[in-house]
């Protein structure tokens, strides 16, 4: 995987940036500008709606990574059912007691079923 592609004009030395904080801050509503230290870029400013978009995307990327996992997991398990493990196992004994604790009736059925 690359790095981040930018240019020259995006970069500002930390001295440079406190003293532009502001300018910086507009600079980084059109492109993300990367404040440097001793040479090496120690941090990015950007918007804050580039920001959320990157979030979000990295959200569903995080819930379709796991959805693949899981998807694989059943696929091999149903393939050698040899595999399967208990829940308490997969839990670990803690974790199994408290999630026996739950009382399932104090769950509506709306919130099980969205």
């Amino acid at each position: 995987m690359e790095k981040p592609q930018f240019n020259v004009d995006q970069v500002v030395p930390a001295s440079v940036a406190s003293r532009r904080f502001g300018e910086v801050r507009r600079n980084a509503k059109i492109i993300p500008q990367f404040i440097s230290e001793n040479n090496r870029i120690d941090s990015v400013v950007q918007s804050y709606e580039d920001y959320e978009k990157m979030y979000m995307e990295l959200e569903v990327l995080r819930e379709l990574t796991i959805e693949y996992n899981l998807s694989n997991r059943i696929q091999e398990a149903d393939l050698n059912p040899r595999l399967r493990y208990d829940l308490e196992e997969v839990m670990g004994k803690a974790a199994y007691k408290e999630f026996q604790k739950i009382d399932s009736n104090m769950i509506a059925d709306e919130d099980l079923f969205e």
